[in-house]
Formats: structure tokens, C-alpha cells, sequence
């Protein structure tokens, strides 16, 4: 039975050819492939990195992803362009989605190196959405959530604000006119080679991961982490979703339409081979914590309710949020199949409850 469970495990254990917790210095590319680097970016906050890529196109670059907008990431740039590439070789920058770690500096990279940023256009939509809303109409609309939830008062202007991107200069966002939109399917030509646009969503809107066969390799944004989970949430703006559907579909997707022995570029944590076993362990993950909601919903019960029979561990504000937002993408999932009833009652509250 041990030599059974330990040859099962092997072959459910992810490969990492740099080696599991490797990386490398923060600003010193790092050739992974042929004409393919990897750029450690640091992170002011607790994810403390982001993995950006530089792809050699010729004599010019390509970036993916740009970084936080944040003094930290900008002086790493700037160490970059003094002792790797140069501002002017930059022909294009390619951002897989619309958070901050991976847009933040897309805009200022774009106008320093005169090039334009690809990105889908329902990332760029949502983006856009997000840095031009009306102020007192999403009070209102924060207001409402934060009622229906279950929140206490306090987390009304505290979710205002851990949610607010419109407070930037104009001219540090990235504008329509900077973009060229692209979508699932498209082959980009990136030094000789076609990069293929797969699209995923769930964490995001429209998410792009690009995928070179010629390469067997994958730059898969947050689409495909090895060890930790995207956040899947549900908020104030999107609250009848079902991004957690889309995100099990994609991850399905992924699992069946990428070879399991391409090498999987990631936005967090180390390069990796084993797409179809972390897309499953996803699948399965998410799995559970439906059937802990199941069994859990037996009576009426708010979101911030649930949250406690998905996180047990104690949270603070800002991870209350958070686990809020997941849970609820998890209570939204049954509730769109069916298998949850909801009552409005008096005082603004929404409750669930599994009928069965």
C-alpha cells in the first residue's frame, strides 16, 4: 500500500525545472527558454513578487505584464533597461489581465517605450469600467452589497476603498488608444515564432495566456499557479455572476487542450510541467469546498455567515473581504444551478439555503 500511495503521489507531483522555491535576483533576467526570460518582479505587499517575461522578437523585445504601479517596481525597470534592453527596443507589451500587479505599469512602459499594450478587450472593458465609475453611484452599489452580505457597517467605506482604482492621474491609466485588443485564437508572431492566445476566465474577465507549441511552453498569467489558488470572487459590481462556472471551465479547458508536458511560465511562484495535474487539483479543490457548502447551507444563512464554514482560520478585515467575495462566487455557483434557494429579508439581508 505505501509503495502504491508514494508511485501515485510522484505522478501527481508537479516537475520544476528550476528547482521549487528557486528564483531568480529581482531585476536580473533570466533565460528559460531560447529568446525567453524571466524577470522577477518585487511586490509591495504580501505576495511580495510577480513573474514578468520578456520575449526576444528579432533586435526588439516584447514584455508580458508590467508590474505594480509603485516606486519598488519602477527602480527595478529602470535597472533593467540600464543593464538588459534598452526602452527603444521595446516593441510591444502584452498584459495578460486587468489587476493591478500585471497592468499597474503598463501605461508608463507603454509611453517610455513608445509602443503599443495588447490586452483583451473585456479585460480592458472591465479595467475601464473600474477607473471611470461614478463615485457616489458605487457608494450606493457598495452600500447595497455590503447590506445583502451580512457585513457589519464598517466594512461599507473600507470596501470603497480596498476596491478603489480610479484615484490615479489620468495619464498613469492606460487609455483605449494605447491598445490593440486581442482575442482567443489569435497567433502572435513574437521573434519568428506564433504565440497562441488561449483565453481563460474567473479570476478575470478575459484573461490571455499565451501558448508557443514551437517552445512547449505556456505563459499562463493566473490562470495556472502551482501552489496557490487564484482568487474567484464575487463583488459588489458582479454579485448575480457565476465566475466560479467560468473559472472550472477553464480549467477543464486548459487540463484537456495543453499538453501536460509543456512548461508552464506563471505570474507567482516557480515554472512548472504538469498543466493537466494542477488544472484537476484546481477542479477538485473547489470540488469540496461545493460539498462543504452543500452540507453546510442546511438552514437560512448569510454570506458572511458561510465565509466561516470556508475559512476557518481567523481573518482581518481585508481577508474577510477577500474570503467574502470567494465565498459568495461559491454560493452563486450552486445558486445558478439550483441547488440553493435565497430570501431577501426585511433588513436588506440575503440568506441561502440547500432545500435538499
Amino acid at each position: 500500500m505505501t509503495d502504491l500511495s508514494n508511485e501515485l503521489q510522484t505522478k501527481l507531483d508537479l516537475t520544476y525545472p528550476f528547482e521549487k522555491r528557486w528564483s531568480p535576483e529581482p531585476g536580473e533576467p533570466f533565460e528559460v527558454a531560447d529568446g525567453v526570460f524571466w524577470l522577477r518582479m518585487p511586490l509591495p505587499m504580501a505576495l511580495d513578487h510577480i513573474n514578468l517575461w520578456l520575449l526576444r522578437d528579432g533586435d526588439g523585445w516584447v514584455i508580458v505584464d508590467s508590474g505594480y504601479d509603485h516606486k519598488l517596481c519602477k527602480e527595478t525597470w529602470d535597472r533593467v533597461f540600464d543593464q538588459f534592453l534598452t526602452r527603444e527596443s521595446v516593441n510591444r507589451i502584452i498584459v495578460t489581465h486587468f489587476h493591478p500587479d500585471h497592468i499597474g505599469l503598463a501605461a508608463w512602459l507603454a509611453q517610455g517605450c513608445e509602443c503599443p499594450v495588447l490586452i483583451s478587450e473585456g479585460e480592458f472593458r472591465h479595467y475601464h469600467s473600474i477607473t471611470h465609475r461614478d463615485p457616489e453611484r458605487h457608494h450606493a452599489v457598495v452600500q447595497t452589497f455590503v447590506t445583502e452580505v451580512g457585513f457589519e457597517q464598517k466594512y461599507a467605506d473600507m470596501y470603497v476603498g480596498f476596491f478603489n482604482s480610479n484615484d490615479k492621474p489620468a495619464d498613469s491609466r492606460v487609455q483605449e488608444s494605447m491598445c490593440r485588443f486581442i482575442k482567443g485564437g489569435d497567433a502572435i508572431i513574437i521573434g519568428g515564432r506564433e504565440w497562441q492566445v488561449v483565453m481563460g476566465n474567473g479570476h478575470s474577465p478575459e484573461h490571455s495566456c499565451l501558448h508557443c507549441p514551437d517552445l512547449n511552453l505556456m505563459i499562463s498569467g493566473d490562470q495556472a499557479l502551482p501552489r496557490i489558488s487564484s482568487n474567484v470572487s464575487v463583488y459588489a459590481t458582479n454579485k448575480h455572476a457565476d465566475p466560479l462556472g467560468d473559472w472550472m471551465d477553464s480549467c477543464a479547458r486548459l487540463r484537456d487542450n495543453i499538453p501536460a508536458d509543456t512548461l508552464v511560465l506563471p505570474a507567482h511562484q516557480e515554472p512548472f510541467i504538469g498543466i493537466d495535474i494542477r488544472m484537476q487539483q484546481l477542479i477538485d479543490e473547489h470540488d469540496d469546498q461545493l460539498d462543504t457548502l452543500r452540507h453546510g447551507l442546511a438552514q437560512d444563512t448569510s454570506a458572511n455567515q458561510a465565509r466561516a464554514l470556508l475559512f476557518e482560520r481567523e481573518l482581518n478585515d481585508v481577508e474577510t473581504i477577500m474570503a467574502t467575495g470567494e465565498t459568495l462566487s461559491h454560493i452563486n455557483y450552486l445558486w445558478h444551478r439550483g441547488e440553493l434557494v435565497k430570501t431577501e429579508i426585511p433588513d436588506g439581508e440575503t440568506l441561502y439555503r440547500n432545500p435538499a
